[in-house]
C-alpha cells in the first residue's frame, strides 16, 4: 500500500495506490472519507503524525 499526502491551497488530500481516500479542509477542520475500507485508524495516525 502506497500512501501519498498532498496539500493544495487550503486542503489536504490523502491517496492510497492512486485513489483518493480522504480530504480535509484546513480552515474549517471539516473532512470527508471517500473509501471506508481503505481508511482506518492507522491511516488517521499517519496523517496526524506528519502535520
Amino acid at each position: 500500500m502506497a500512501f501519498k499526502k498532498e496539500t493544495k491551497d487550503n486542503e489536504i488530500y490523502v491517496y492510497m495506490n492512486g485513489k483518493l481516500i480522504y480530504k480535509k479542509w484546513l480552515d474549517t477542520g471539516a473532512s470527508k472519507v471517500f473509501d471506508l475500507q481503505a481508511y482506518d485508524k492507522f491511516t488517521l495516525k499517519s496523517i496526524k503524525d506528519s502535520e
